[in-house]
């Protein structure tokens, strides 16, 4: 396995101050981390090398379960980490809701752009016109964290992986996701991160999980927001590089 570089990079570190002010939200098994084991150097290296894999595919489709106040809404779209744009339909999938919905969004790290109320099939690229945008609210509001947290999950560089050996993040354990063998982690708590205020105590897992097949590549992430007990769960594939999906921002 190529070894991480030994860089400065420290996004999941800077992921675990996000969580720290997120706003709560969905499903994942909650498993316990604080009796598993710390990371070897060649675990950390695998988590290390993470991010900078979905960077090298430049691209990628998720499909994400967020719970919102007693509600189920599903993500379903692309990602684009070069750029740090996505382009997804949100609906609600709540079991005997009275009312569907169905949006459009298009987003990036600063702003949100919605097509409201969509009935057709999600076109290949986003429409025209008809977008209404204003700027994330990550500390309020479930989706925008969500949508934070997507984008960031594709970086020009590897992790430092000697600061993940001495973080809080744990091996949990190995699984399968469609037959392909994957680890699974825990990733740094919030008193990790830099400039973190967070009283936890060393062993206190993390908001994240990662499942990681043996080529470094993200095959499912789950993160707890906020002091909630339930998880936002994405399933990720990597895709080829394709055309940049527009700016949330951009004009249509």
């Amino acid at each position: 396995m190529t070894r991480a570089p030994r860089r400065p990079a420290r996004s999941a570190l800077l992921l675990a101050a996000l969580l720290a002010s997120a706003a709560c939200t969905g499903p994942a098994t909650d498993r316990p981390a604080d009796d598993k084991a710390a990371l070897t150097e060649q675990q950390a290296e695998l988590l290390a090398l993470t991010r900078f894999t979905n960077y090298r595919s430049a691209a990628g489709t998720v499909t994400a379960t967020i719970p919102v106040q007693g509600r189920t809404l599903r993500l379903d779209g692309r990602l684009d980490w070069r750029v740090h744009t996505g382009y997804a339909e949100l609906r609600d999938e709540t079991p005997g809701a009275a009312t569907r919905w169905r949006h459009l969004l298009r987003w990036n790290r600063g702003t949100v752009s919605a097509r409201f109320n969509w009935t057709g099939p999600r076109p290949d690229e986003p429409p025209a016109d008809g977008w209404s945008e204003r700027r994330l609210e990550p500390r309020s509001a479930t989706v925008d964290s969500t949508l934070l947290l997507l984008l960031s999950l594709g970086s020009d560089r590897p992790e430092n992986a000697q600061l993940l050996v001495r973080s809080s993040a744990r091996f949990l354990g190995h699984e399968k996701i469609s037959g392909v063998p994957v680890t699974v982690f825990s990733g740094p708590g919030t008193a990790d991160a830099p400039g973190s205020t967070a009283q936890s105590a060393p062993g206190t897992p993390g908001r994240t999980r990662y499942w990681i097949d043996a080529d470094g590549g993200l095959r499912r992430f789950a993160a707890r927001l906020g002091g909630s007990g339930t998880w936002m769960t994405a399933d990720i594939s990597r895709q080829p590089p394709s055309p940049p999906t527009p700016s949330a921002s951009a004009a249509p």
